[in-house]
């Protein structure tokens, strides 16, 4: 069963990345467009060849990219601090008193995390929320963070608790964290570029620099939806490794059918606000309907009970 499952995961990693892949390479096509208007080159397959070739510096596609590492360094420096604003929340440490509910919970991530023979232990947060979720974020396993809410941890059973922290750690071991957030600030990056260059170098009237423009043109009405549909694409398919992950790690899928049943009922039941809309994407649960990051409950539910441990 473990050759299994890890199959899936490796299949589902490949197609996120494969994903990652195209993003790239549209990157640098932007890039390289806005590169082509600026040398003002005679035609488009010329100003390709100059560029690819290096006979001339493909300048705005290096700033592009230096950019989109810079970006990402901050988010990596900073992650912690941009995931919990906007709630109250306390980092649990085993080695100071803790309340009922922190023994609780320490006692079962602490337990998970030696059944799960985990190499690392990431840190360990409850967000003072009146809602049910959880999120996990981190570059790598060695600065990964798991949070849970308070009210999750108040309403759930402690193997279903169980079963969330589980998801959360496998996104953590998966590193579809990571590749979440490299998506995130190369889809933000691409669209920027596309507004800003379609209309850059106004004088560049050669061939090559109309016909570059024209792409770029038309590329400001297909890629906001190319992307929303690969961003839709890699979301979801991590939270079906993630629950996937879940189910392998506690050897029942039952645990996390439960949590998500009660999650989705207390959303249904009740209207609540978020503070942090930077948490939408990476919570357990989303209440969105229309375009939503995360699968339906049903499909989740449904993909959970065609697995066996």
């Amino acid at each position: 069963m473990d050759s299994r499952f890890e199959r899936i995961i490796r299949q589902n990693q490949l197609k996120t990345y494969a994903v990652l892949c195209v993003y790239i390479a549209i990157f640098v096509f932007i890039g390289l467009l806005a590169d082509i208007i600026r040398l003002n080159s005679e035609s488009l397959q010329e100003g390709f060849y100059l560029l690819l070739t290096l006979q001339e510096f493909p300048l705005i596609t290096f700033i592009m990219g230096v950019v989109a590492f810079g970006v990402i360094m901050y988010s990596v420096g900073q992650f912690s601090r941009i995931m919990l604003s906007g709630n109250e929340y306390k980092r649990i440490n085993p080695n100071l008193v803790l309340s009922r509910r922190e023994s609780t919970l320490y006692g079962v991530f602490s337990d998970l995390l030696k059944s799960a023979n985990c190499p690392f232990e990431p840190a360990l947060y409850i967000i003072e929320a009146p809602y049910m979720n959880a999120f996990a974020s981190g570059w790598n396993e060695k600065n990964s963070m798991i949070a849970i809410t308070s009210t999750l941890l108040e309403r759930l059973k402690e193997d279903e608790l169980k079963a969330v922290i589980a998801h959360e750690l496998s996104h953590i071991r998966h590193g579809d964290v990571r590749l979440t957030m490299c998506v995130g600030i190369l889809s933000n990056i691409m669209l920027l570029g596309v507004n800003i260059f379609a209309f850059y170098f106004s004088s560049s009237n050669s061939q090559g620099a109309r016909v570059a423009r024209n792409i770029l043109l038309v590329l400001q009405f297909i890629l906001p939806l190319l992307t929303m549909v690969l961003s839709l694409f890699i979301s979801r398919n991590r939270e079906y490794m993630a629950d996937s992950g879940a189910a392998y790690l506690m050897r029942d899928s039952e645990p996390m059918i439960r949590a998500l049943q009660k999650i989705s009922q207390d959303y249904a039941q009740n209207t609540y606000t978020e503070p942090n809309p930077t948490r939408a994407s990476a919570y357990l649960f989303d209440t969105s309907e229309i375009l939503s990051t995360h699968p339906s409950i049903q499909n989740r539910i449904k993909s959970l009970l065609g697995q066996r441990f």
